[in-house]
Order: C-alpha cells, then sequence, then structure tokens
C-alpha cells in the first residue's frame, strides 16, 4: 500500500448559499412542464437537447435523454453562430465515427424534504458509464452520494471494469470549517476499485488560519488487489514520488479552477443561478 497527501486552499461555499442555490434550481425544475417531449422552463426558454421519454416529469419511473456534444452551439473558431455550425455557417453532424455521448436520467425518488435520487447511464464510443446520485434532505442539504460503474474498451481488462462510490456529509463538513473542530472521521470519502487496485480518498477541512478560507487536507491510499497484491506493491513503491507528483498538480490545478469558479458563482442571485445551471435555447 502507499499513501499520498497534499493539502490545498479553497474559495468557501457558504452554507446558506447552496441551500438557496438548490432551492432556485429544483423550484424551476418543479415549476417546468413537459410539451411533446421537451422541457419547458418558467420563463418560456426550452431546455436544450433533453426530452422526456417515459413516465411522468419528476415523478418517479421519469427517463430523460440527451445528447453532450461540445460541439453544440459552437462554430469551430468558437464565436457560437448557432447550434452545430462550422466556420462558414456549414453545419456540424454527428457522425456514426463521432456521435457524442447519449445520457439516460431516471428519477428514482423526487421528494424535497427526503431526498432527490436520479439514475445516469451514459455511453460514449469507448465506454459505458451506469450510476446513480442522491441528495438527502435538499432543502437542508446533509449529505450527497454517488455511485457506479464502468466498462471500458481498448484497456487493459483488469482496468477495464472499475467500481466507485463517493459520499459527502454536508453537516460535518461545515461545522470543521465554520469551528475548526476535526470531525470524527473524514466527511469527504470515496473508493475506486478495479480487477488490480483500489484506491480510497479522504478529504478533511479545516478553516485557514489567514483567509477566510478552507484549507483541504487529501490523502489518498492505494493498493493492489487479489492476485495482482504482490505486483502491485511493488510497483506502488518504486512509482510513489511519482504518484505524489500527480497527485499534487492534480489538487493544484483543481484549486485554481475552483478558486476562479466558486466566488464567480457563490457572488450570484437566484435568477443568475437558474440560468447559469439551466440554460434554455
Amino acid at each position: 500500500m502507499v499513501s499520498l497527501s497534499h493539502t490545498v486552499v479553497l474559495a468557501p461555499v457558504p452554507r446558506a448559499w447552496l441551500v438557496d442555490a438548490l432551492a432556485a434550481v429544483v423550484e424551476s425544475g418543479e415549476s417546468s412542464s413537459v410539451e411533446a417531449g421537451r422541457v419547458l422552463l418558467p420563463d418560456g426558454g426550452v431546455l436544450p437537447d433533453v426530452r422526456l421519454i417515459e413516465g411522468r416529469h419528476l415523478r418517479p419511473g421519469a427517463v430523460y435523454d440527451a445528447v453532450l456534444d461540445e460541439n453544440e452551439g459552437k462554430s469551430e473558431n468558437g464565436d457560437g453562430d448557432g447550434p452545430g455550425t462550422a466556420a462558414g455557417g456549414a453545419e456540424k453532424k454527428r457522425t456514426p465515427e463521432d456521435p457524442g455521448e447519449s445520457v439516460r436520467i431516471t428519477v428514482r425518488e423526487w421528494d424535497r424534504r427526503r431526498a432527490l435520487r436520479l439514475g445516469i447511464a451514459v455511453s460514449g464510443a469507448d465506454a459505458v458509464l451506469v450510476g446513480e446520485g442522491t441528495l438527502r434532505s435538499p432543502d437542508r442539504p446533509r449529505e450527497a452520494e454517488i455511485k457506479g460503474s464502468a466498462r471500458i474498451d481498448g484497456v487493459w481488462s483488469a482496468l477495464s471494469r472499475p467500481t466507485g462510490r463517493a459520499r459527502l456529509r454536508l453537516d460535518d463538513w461545515w461545522t470543521a470549517t465554520d469551528t475548526g473542530r476535526a470531525p470524527r472521521s473524514a466527511p469527504l470519502r470515496a473508493r475506486l476499485e478495479c480487477g488490480a487496485a483500489r484506491a480510497e480518498l479522504r478529504a478533511v477541512p479545516r478553516p485557514d488560519p489567514v483567509e477566510d478560507r478552507w484549507e483541504v487536507t487529501v490523502t489518498v491510499r492505494i493498493r493492489g488487489r487479489r492476485l495482482f497484491r504482490p505486483v502491485a506493491a511493488l510497483a506502488l513503491r518504486l512509482g510513489r514520488r511519482r504518484l505524489q507528483r500527480a497527485l499534487t498538480d492534480a489538487l493544484e490545478d483543481l484549486a485554481v479552477h475552483w478558486n476562479t469558479e466558486v466566488p464567480r458563482l457563490t457572488a450570484m442571485g437566484r435568477d443568475d443561478i437558474r440560468r447559469e445551471i439551466l440554460p434554455t435555447a
């Protein structure tokens, strides 16, 4: 087993802002309607690339299809001339070789007092991901959890069927950041497994002593599994420095992005949040 650790400083997400942002999004969703499969938002806009294909809107059993295409709505030079357009106005269509990613979302539970629980299946050219996300007590969010599994083509078979789970205890997280008291266990925990190895991640926050920010220490433990354990133990020891550098670089890159986007988002009011998270066509 190898244990890696790194600490980053992050802009805070105030509890009150998150509660308000979630309420704005959930209320917009509950105020929406469906017409011929299209999702119509309260302001009259249409949620792009999303269609209800089964069940009743936002009721358990409702199924939505969507297509993710990074070229959708942009030209090749990024000027956003229109949906699926390339430079010069030529339409950029999906092809069998470049179909984009199809996403299927299933409502498993929709109860603002208890939980929002959604199933998700993503199909791409080389991988399929199936998972489920749960937010407990959305009106006063206490815990968020996500779990899933994937099938990846074109990789070593011992890496081709990963499974994972992550859980964030929001009450414990904010208690630690507001009071500085160390939690009994890490508020954010995640695990990723494949045939060859298992990685466990734990993140513990505390208030930054200088600025109004969070210091978050992330610890990752990696070990081999089953018949791969002896070989993995040797490889992990030999590659420890490289793994530590990779973890440090990844977390610092994440911190840069977080510290750019989070202050921008937390400065938004309800209407801005709706437009940011639920863009319309």
